[in-house]
Order: C-alpha cells, then sequence, then structure tokens
C-alpha cells in the first residue's frame, strides 16, 4: 500500500486537492486502487481515506475502479 497525499499529514480534506481527483481517475492503469472509499465504509469498516492506495495490479485494478467496487466486494464476487 501507499499513503499518497500533499499536505502535512493525512487527512480528509486531501478528496478536496486537484492530485486526488488525478489520482482516482488514473491510479487503475498503475495497478492501483483507493483502498477505503467513501461511499463503502459500511462494507470496509474503514473511514474513508482518501490518501490510501493498495496495489492489486493493473488487470484487477482496471475492473475495482471501474465498477466502482471497494476490495472486499470484488474478492466476494471473485471467490
Amino acid at each position: 500500500c501507499a499513503d499518497l497525499h500533499n499536505l502535512p499529514s493525512a487527512s480528509q480534506a486531501f478528496a478536496n486537492k486537484k492530485e486526488y481527483t488525478w489520482l482516482v481517475q488514473n491510479c487503475a492503469k498503475f495497478g492501483f486502487i483507493l483502498r477505503y472509499p467513501k461511499n463503502k465504509t459500511d462494507i470496509t469498516k474503514i473511514m474513508f481515506e482518501p490518501w490510501h492506495y493498495r496495489y492489486v495490479g493493473r488487470y484487477h485494478a482496471e475492473i475495482i475502479m471501474q465498477e466502482g467496487l471497494c476490495l472486499e466486494e470484488y474478492m466476494s464476487m471473485i471467490s
């Protein structure tokens, strides 16, 4: 995993930055997913972390991000 942000410390305020928008739009091209999306806290049990990305490989990342899934949903889907 990688915590990516341009703030002094990790903060949900990162979601308001242009860098966050770029990351969400492009992370799958490099095999990463946004690990804890805002609309999936009921599933992940973790608060929204706009700075936290997980490497899953390009194939899986493209599906996860295109379908708007969190990792838990994707794992259930493929198992």
